[in-house]
């Protein structure tokens, strides 16, 4: 075993250019420093029999309960479809990669519940739709109450569509109710596309990729690449691997006129040509440690969204205030001038939403060939695992501070490190003061970030050596997670600590996978 001392020494204390001299050198142990050993961490050992079992005793019945009958079912609080993917997705990765089929089907099963709620679309808006009818983010104010809510959909739809398409590439024998479900998923997934793919939004969506981030003059986000396509893509890739494999006759149950399939398959390839057209490629400078370019997303084009207008301020002092007033309602107070703070010119993704990467360019490489079956293979000449390895590369060059010790990572993308989303009000009447510096880096571990280590290992190593923070009762440590990974204490309780478990342990086992 390598003692932590020695392995501290070859990482260079903390120098980013030490760990990744070594790397190479530390990769040949197969005795992990904090006690895992690489079998451990493969299919079938330790780490993945221990979230299983986490999830039998507790969370299959903590997302069943309370995401999906209380939240969802019960109060018609669509916003727990958006909850349930950023819980599970990661678990879902690590089901398919260790072809878990059993698994999948009880996560299937709480994704039938859901589809429960589905109400019936007017005949001037065909197809079945999530309507939110209540929770604390659908209200009058903001105008989402009894509407369809386009990002709560289709991040459910994301991971749903992932885990159809994973039981149907599955090594394991299929069930007939597997095969019904696979195919009820698609039918949803395409009834959904189908209506979000009007030819007017095909038309907007070519247009928008032709816009450079100059033409963007206000706080809209109308120009701007956000979740929603990205989630689309994703879809389109996983329902795409789901069809193949079921064959031809599956198609043809979904009764899709022959038009409609052909302006999918444009909206496809309007959306591969709208994201590749705001990714940014940079080469990194000669003699860098990392090989290859970095990628960004949007870059720039945010400098001007509320949530970023801050991103320039990295100061401890708080910008905003939350007071009462007259009527005890709290309401910001504006302690650092918005005036006063300088505009990043190159602006883009917070790390938190930029997750969504993970998933979405995994399915593209997992369902490349099925894409080109089913939705024609638009898109691109940058096959998508350059894409990933670029931005884990950027993940490492900008987003990462460099500390092997204490690893952190900055709000933004782009590297900035200042506050986000300061007094943002989505119309919930809600008063906040907003993420400081690094108030964001809890998204690695529970982002599914640590999964890029096949592109670069380093990650990987980031990875494990929070899970070693996470795990240690020493003080410093300790003090260290509490202040910046609060849920992820080792002797955290409680729901959020057993989720923020689940969402980041799967991304630790056979990620080469």
């Amino acid at each position: 075993m390598i003692s932590v001392t020695i392995e501290r020494r070859l990482f260079g204390l903390g120098s980013r250019r030490g760990v990744v001299s070594v790397f190479g050198a530390l990769a040949l142990f197969t005795t992990l420093s904090w006690g895992l050993t690489s079998s451990d961490l493969q299919c079938s050992g330790k780490l993945e029999r221990d979230i299983w079992q986490v999830w039998e005793s507790n969370l299959r019945g903590v997302l069943l309960e309370e995401l999906v009958r209380d939240r969802l079912k019960g109060r018609g609080d669509t916003y727990a479809l958006y909850d349930f993917q950023t819980y599970t997705h990661n678990l879902v990765s690590m089901a398919r990669r260790c072809d878990r089929l059993e698994r999948l089907r009880e996560v299937a099963a709480l994704i039938t519940e859901a589809y429960a709620s589905l109400e019936v679309g007017l005949r001037a808006s065909s197809g079945r739709r999530w309507i939110c009818r209540g929770g604390a983010s659908c209200t009058g104010g903001n105008g989402l109450l009894d509407t369809e809510v386009m990002l709560y959909s289709v991040q459910f739809l994301g991971v749903a569509a992932s885990v159809a398409n994973a039981m149907a590439t599955s090594r394991a024998s299929l069930t007939q109710e597997d095969t019904i479900f696979i195919a009820e998923t698609g039918k949803i997934a395409l009834e959904h596309l189908q209506r979000w793919s009007g030819e007017s939004l095909i038309q907007s969506m070519l247009e928008r990729a032709q816009v450079v981030r100059e033409e963007v003059k206000d706080g809209s986000s109308t120009l701007l690449f956000t979740d929603k396509p990205l989630w689309e893509i994703g879809i389109y890739a996983e329902v795409a691997g789901a069809l193949r494999t079921l064959g031809i006759k599956h198609r043809q149950a979904l009764e899709i006129s022959s038009s409609d399939w052909d302006r999918m398959r444009r909206h496809y390839s309007a959306l591969i040509r709208f994201f590749l057209a705001r990714v940014s490629l940079r080469s990194l400078p000669t003699g860098s440690a990392l090989n290859g370019p970095v990628a960004d997303l949007d870059r720039g084009y945010w400098r001007l969204y509320p949530d970023n207008r801050y991103a320039g301020y990295a100061g401890a002092e708080k910008p905003v205030l939350c007071t009462a007033d007259r009527d005890g309602n709290l309401r910001p107070r504006s302690v650092v001038p918005l005036e006063s703070v300088p505009l990043l010119s190159d602006a883009g993704w917070d790390i938190s939403h930029a997750r969504r990467l993970v998933h979405v360019l995994d399915a593209l490489e997992r369902n490349r060939s099925a894409i080109g079956e089913i939705w024609g293979g638009a898109g691109s000449d940058v096959r998508e695992a350059t894409l990933s390895k670029a931005f884990a590369t950027n993940l490492l060059v900008n987003v990462w501070n460099g500390d092997t010790e204490h690893p952190l990572f900055v709000n933004y993308w782009s590297g900035a490190n200042g506050w986000y989303r300061v007094a943002w009000d989505n119309g919930t009447g809600q008063c906040r003061e907003g993420t400081p510096p690094f108030g964001l880096t809890a998204s690695f571990p529970a982002g599914g970030y640590a999964t890029w280590s096949r592109y670069q290992p380093l990650i990987g190593r980031l990875g494990f050596r929070l899970y070693e923070l996470f795990e240690s009762t020493k003080p410093t440590d300790v003090a260290f997670v509490e202040r910046y990974y609060p849920d992820f204490v080792k002797t955290a309780k409680g729901k959020s600590a057993a989720l923020g478990r689940l969402m980041f342990l799967p991304s630790l086992v056979a990620v080469g996978k």
